[in-house]
């Protein structure tokens, strides 16, 4: 059994994966309160662990102690290739493990033009497509960073002096054309993100004449989607388990590499 994490600038989340690839435990807790989580072999049952870490080196070593010491700990750095996807980063390490393992995992279930959209703290959308004479084989060609939709909202009201601290719309509504400063700028904020997902979707479809699936992780993900087919962008889907399906995909690509290098 496999334990994979995901550890986020805000939230922790976590699975076990069987041999098969299939989660038979899961959970998540804020950073802040990772203190509370339990992760230990003897509840899980793993024997072994694999970690994607943005959280910084604090929130990595708060993780390691809660771990049993005897299991082997994988920390997850991104690479030039991996699981029949090629990252054309100038820097390959230098990407974020976590849209690395993201973007593996969309890879392997789509084949097929895709955008990976992580709408969290940040966001990040990624654009895949298939090399063109080798079609099972992925690029990742680029993508986008920018605030996430609290962070937007944040922002402005930090760094103003009289625009107001938000509070999302219960119902998620978002009208361009706001009339109060609140909607305003909850509206602004949420169009930011789904605008630049349409721009990057709209590129991509010219480049490979279809458009692109787009598919959503992130403590945002809902909010995003219903924004991106309001605006007409239909084929978005969420996988909240994203990250933590790339990580068994590239823990078991390494356990079958070194099994043939031994062989």
């Amino acid at each position: 059994m496999l334990l994979t994490i995901d550890a986020g600038n805000t939230r922790t989340k976590w699975a076990i994966f069987n041999a098969k690839g299939e989660i038979t435990h899961q959970g998540v807790c804020l950073n802040t309160t990772l203190q509370n989580a339990d992760l230990s072999a003897s509840t899980l049952g793993y024997a072994r662990v694999v970690i994607s870490n943005v959280a910084g080196h604090q929130h990595a070593t708060a993780i390691q102690s809660k771990l049993a010491p005897q299991h082997p700990i994988q920390w997850l750095l991104a690479t030039k290739e991996a699981c029949d996807l090629i990252n054309h980063y100038t820097n390959p390490s230098s990407l974020g493990s976590d849209r690395w393992a993201a973007l593996v995992a969309a890879w392997h279930l789509q084949h097929a033009p895709c955008i990976v959209v992580n709408a969290g703290t940040a966001v990040t959308i990624d654009a895949i497509v298939p090399q063109a004479k080798h079609s099972h084989i992925g690029e990742f060609i680029g993508g986008m960073i920018i605030p996430g939709l609290d962070l937007m909202q944040q922002s402005l009201h930090q760094s103003t002096a009289q625009l107001p601290k938000v509070h999302r719309p219960q119902n998620h509504g978002v009208n361009v054309f706001a009339t109060s400063t609140e909607q305003a700028i909850y509206a602004g904020s949420l169009n930011a993100i789904t605008g630049a997902i349409e721009r990057m979707a709209h590129t991509l479809a010219a480049q490979c004449a279809q458009m692109p699936n787009i598919i959503i992780s992130g403590g945002n993900a809902q909010e995003t989607q219903a924004n991106c087919v309001k605006i007409e962008l239909n084929r978005v889907s969420i996988i909240d388990t994203l990250v933590l399906q790339g990580l068994f995909l590239l823990d078991s690509a390494t356990r079958n590499s070194t099994k043939s290098e031994t062989v």
